[in-house]
């Protein structure tokens, strides 16, 4: 058994800060470029620091938040950038006249709030929440922006009631959400749906939109989540069971949702803990037509 493990109840349960794990790599072996110009250019990171830079706030990031998404570098995805709906999002952020407002709903480093800053959307009008306070304060030395991000950043609970959240109720035009919604069942889910349509502009046009993991067939799957031993039960999606999810929302809120959904092959999903059957990545629009 490796060292990362211990038997408990007959169960393997993983040491969660041991980076003798499938999930802990120890190089940053490929950043795209994108991410590197963003490294270099708004937070102002010399290139030959750049790699070390990370390299070093992942450890700091390690030792309280020991996270697929931190050993292997997902922070550094900027995916809201490869969004359809990428280009029109932003310009509508950077009309003066409309202030436009958009949520990143389980920001993490809030890595792609910092994407829309540095391709010109104004900060004051970015919001960006996570349940880890830790995650928000390691994101401003990571981009190294803690002078000049006039974003909203908060934690929140977006199963349970909220303050911080319903403060927001009806004032957002989009809520980004990625590798969110996946986290959960299908009852908490629908939670979350419901909550964004409350943060949302009640009118047409209100948009929804992000990735998370998906599954060629809708269905129900033990959550095998590396850190610990956990037992909840959690929904992964296919295109059409998460365009039935969006339509029992928007029963249950009096709106109704057009969905479109893609399911890919992202690197990496396919080995190792991740290897389910039918295991993809699932990209999603969500936006309100009544």
């Amino acid at each position: 058994m490796s060292s990362a493990a211990t038997q408990t109840d007959g169960q393997a349960e993983v040491d969660q800060y041991s980076k003798d794990v499938l999930w802990y790599q120890k190089e940053l072996k490929h950043m795209s470029p994108a991410c590197r110009e963003l490294l270099e250019n708004y937070s102002r990171i010399p290139p030959a620091q750049v790699k070390s830079h990370v390299l070093q706030l992942r450890e700091k990031a390690w030792a309280f938040l020991p996270y697929p998404c931190i050993g292997r570098f997902r922070f550094l995805d900027l995916s809201i950038s490869l969004q359809p709906s990428y280009q029109r999002v932003l310009s509508l952020l950077q009309d003066p006249e409309t202030q436009h407002k958009l949520l990143d709903l389980g920001c993490c480093f809030a890595q792609d709030i910092r994407k829309l800053a540095h391709d010109g959307a104004p900060t004051e009008n970015l919001y960006a929440c996570d349940l880890e306070q830790s995650f928000l304060d390691l994101s401003y030395d990571l981009f190294r922006d803690r002078e000049t991000m006039k974003g909203h950043f908060f934690t929140a609970n977006a199963i349970e009631e909220d303050a911080v959240l319903d403060k927001l109720q009806g004032k957002m035009d989009f809520v980004y959400t990625a590798s969110f919604l996946h986290l959960f069942g299908w009852d908490d889910q629908l939670k979350v749906c419901k909550r964004i349509i409350k943060t949302l502009k009640p009118q047409r046009g209100s948009l929804v939109f992000g990735r998370q993991t998906g599954n060629v067939k809708g269905q129900e799957v033990r959550n095998t989540s590396p850190v610990g031993n956990d037992p909840r039960i959690i929904w992964r999606h296919s295109v059409e069971s998460f365009a039935k999810l969006w339509d029992v929302a928007g029963a249950e809120t009096g709106t109704k949702w057009r969905t479109w959904g893609e399911l890919d092959e992202a690197e990496g999903m396919t080995v190792g803990h991740w290897a389910e059957p039918g295991i993809r990545r699932l990209r999603f629009e969500v936006e309100r037509v009544e």
